[in-house]
């Protein structure tokens, strides 16, 4: 069977579900609108930045009907298709009828603020531009993905509240047996690692703030603000650091607070759980929960206690192994819709 994922290769997640599918025996590729920042990688990048704006949508439209050929399955990624057109009376008109009609199989991940409506994140900062857009596209964008998918995940567990009939699916953007955990340095000085993609939405200037004020005490710590690194750069300083703080903001751990778990470091987030449903994995999650208020003294007591740091770090490792390994994941995703061949891990 022959795998797409595209248009986007948000946090590595598309990337890291692609390389998974490869080792189970399917062929798998990754297709991109545009490269992420970050370097992740890509099998086929349309380089959209490089075009007239007028040439975006004819460009889209050939590479939906070449991939038609080409792919029996289409793994949609932040809410998007390939092709997408507005008609003058502000209809949405995507592949996705294309593919039903061919009898094609359509998985759709959603990530985040593909999925939260604008009012239901204050943090997300949205431009005017951004806005518009999101007003115009996304209920259409998500209402047909809803229409015509197989089978719809989503990666943050309030984005269940937009999306009917969709299954939570944890991260798959890093392989934790891709490399080996180290022991915490042993050091006098306690490095703080915070590596956020968007400061208001991961709530940077809190952890500045409480790392400062650590410091103010006169607390032998400092903080190792990670951005514009590529994605194998920040993951050697994340190495390099005694804990990680993921985000204060949203509710629930990203990409980030997986990979700093596969290296075996504590890591410190916010966790929603007003509801049930809020966190899937109940006491098992070995996250170190905090607040944008609470970080400062959450960190100054994880810090004071070496014994709760190695503990915390070697759960973190044991639960990503359990829980965030891609083939795991991938096979979840496509079992009893695609034919997995026998003997593949």
């Amino acid at each position: 069977m022959r795998i797409l994922h595209a248009p986007w290769n948000i946090g590595g997640n598309p990337i890291g579900l692609s390389r998974a599918e490869r080792e189970l025996g399917l062929r798998s590729d990754v297709l991109v609108l545009e490269q992420h920042p970050f370097g992740y990688e890509a099998d086929i990048d349309l380089g959209l930045h490089r075009w007239p704006r007028g040439a975006a949508t004819p460009l889209r439209a050939v590479w939906a009907l070449r991939s038609l050929k080409a792919y029996d399955v289409f793994h949609y990624n932040f809410g998007q298709t390939i092709y997408q057109r507005l008609d003058r009376r502000g209809k949405l008109h995507t592949e996705l009828p294309w593919l039903r009609r061919m009898g094609k199989r359509i998985l759709v991940t959603f990530q985040g603020d593909d999925a939260r409506p604008p009012d239901a994140n204050p943090f997300a900062d949205y431009s005017e531009e951004g806005l518009a857009l999101q007003e115009l596209f996304q209920e259409q964008r998500r209402s047909a993905l809803l229409r015509y998918a197989d089978r719809v995940f989503f990666l943050n567990p309030d984005l269940r509240r937009w999306l009917p009939g969709a299954e939570f699916r944890p991260y798959a953007n890093f392989d934790p047996f891709s490399l080996e955990p180290t022991p915490l340095p042993e050091r006098s000085e306690i490095v703080v690692a915070h590596a956020p993609s968007h400061r208001a939405q991961k709530g940077t200037d809190r952890v500045i703030a409480a790392v400062e004020s650590l410091r103010a005490e006169g607390m032998k710590v400092r903080l190792d603000l990670i951005e514009g690194a590529s994605h194998e750069h920040a993951i050697e300083r994340t190495r390099q650091a005694d804990v990680v703080v993921d985000q204060l903001n949203i509710g629930w751990y990203g990409g980030y607070s997986v990979e700093a778990m596969s290296l075996g470091r504590p890591v410190l987030c916010h966790i929603r759980e007003k509801d049930p449903d809020d966190n899937p994995w109940g006491d098992e999650l070995p996250i170190i929960q905090t607040t944008a208020e609470t970080l400062h003294d959450d960190l100054r007591a994880l810090i004071g206690n070496p014994e709760r740091m190695r503990r915390a770090a070697s759960e973190g490792r044991s639960f990503v192994e359990r829980h965030h390994d891609p083939r795991q994941v991938a096979r979840q995703n496509l079992e009893g819709l695609v034919p997995i061949p026998e003997g593949s891990r």
